[in-house]
């Protein structure tokens, strides 16, 4: 593999050579770099994919746009990959700067996305404190950059080449992206598929095409739309896309708790799942619905036997359904109170509750599954 750049290497540089095991000479570039210069460059280079963007965070934590000295660095990565960093050099950042970072085998490149207190906060509430086992080196140099705009052009290739090879051993997966780590020590490859797949085989070509680590992850069709990105219905960025670090967990409990439309294109997003921010009320739901009965609660009207079909949480009403006559009548949250203590709403039979839900939901269970499952 040819060098594309010709760096002098010193005294040091060599003697570390011959004790550190064979490397790609885009590891040992980066490795001279990170000891002749660990403090910073002139030159900094910002990723243009979030510069101008509308971001929260850095409104609410870093409103007057200084740099940072920070303990800890949230660094997101090509494919939307986020992770901590700790600062031990004590680099000031800006958000969005382009860093060289340490990973498992080697270096990587990647961009600030969160500094000081935020990358904190997200330290203790989304990674739950984890344990952060690498380091940001130091800023990304022009020569860093060249290396990684070379093996961004060429991953379009390598999801090509690994196209065919899946087709060659007849595999069904969907291969969607792939993703080089900056001095070349891994190659990792997403792919999606309805089943788990031995891959074994299409490793060992890929290995001795591209002669360094090959790592092949399948990802859920969560993943992949939070990958591609998007516009939602809500006429805003996907939120998996911008700021959701982890993928939701969401069941039909959660729609039906809302009590939202039985329809399977109005309760799923891109991905063909539950939409994400179907959980963002649930919580609110659960515990208005404290101060209301169970619903499908019997209710003694004057007009006849009724049910309660829905609660409206938002004005403090809720909706009645008169089993004989099939009219909808809408009482206020105070009036209800009021049957309740004359002792005239019973709760419903557990197994009248499950079936009226499933009567109301109306979805088969191939929709059922179709929105619920996901193969990780």
């Amino acid at each position: 593999m040819e060098d594309i750049h010709d760096i002098g290497s010193s005294e040091n540089d060599k003697k570390l050579s011959q004790n550190v095991k064979k490397h790609s000479p885009y590891y040992y570039q980066i490795l001279r770099q990170c000891s002749l210069n660990s403090r910073g460059v002139e030159t900094r280079f910002y990723n243009i994919d979030y510069v101008g963007t509308f971001d929260v965070g850095e409104v609410k934590y870093n409103g007057d746009k200084k740099s940072i000295v920070s303990d800890l660095i949230e660094v997101i990565f090509k494919v939307k990959r986020k992770r901590i960093f700790k600062n031990p050099h004590k680099l000031a950042f800006y958000n969005y700067e382009y860093v060289i970072v340490e990973v498992d085998n080697g270096f990587d490149i990647g961009t600030v996305i969160s500094i000081g207190k935020e990358a904190e906060e997200k330290w203790d509430k989304n990674y739950k404190k984890e344990e952060v086992q690498f380091s940001v080196v130091r800023f990304a140099t022009e020569k860093d950059m060249t290396i990684y705009e070379k093996n961004c052009k060429e991953e379009p290739l390598v999801v090509e080449t690994t196209k065919e090879l899946a087709i060659k051993h007849k595999l069904d997966i969907k291969i969607t992206d792939a993703e080089w780590q900056l001095d070349r020590q891994r190659l990792t490859i997403y792919f999606s598929a309805p089943q788990r797949v031995d891959f074994r085989e299409l490793v060992k070509d890929l290995a001795k095409i591209y002669k360094t680590r090959i790592e092949l992850r399948q990802i859920s069709t969560r993943e992949e739309a939070r990958r591609i990105g998007g516009m939602g219905p809500c006429g805003l960025p996907l939120c998996c896309s911008t700021f959701s670090c982890q993928s939701c967990h969401v069941t039909l409990e959660h729609a039906r708790t809302q009590r939202l439309a039985n329809n399977v294109s109005k309760l799923s997003g891109y991905c063909g799942r539950l939409k994400c921010c179907i959980l963002y009320e649930h919580n609110v739901y659960l515990e208005e619905y404290k101060c209301y009965p169970p619903m499908f609660s019997v209710v003694e009207l004057p007009d006849g036997i009724a049910r309660i079909h829905k609660i409206d949480i938002f004005n403090h009403r809720v909706h009645l359904l008169l089993e004989n006559t099939g009219y909808i009548k809408i009482i206020s949250k105070s009036e209800i109170d009021k049957l309740v203590e004359m002792g005239k709403v019973q709760p419903p039979d557990k197994i009248v509750e499950e079936q009226l839900y499933d009567d109301d939901r109306n979805l088969s269970p191939e929709d059922i599954s179709l929105l619920e499952d996901d193969i990780i």
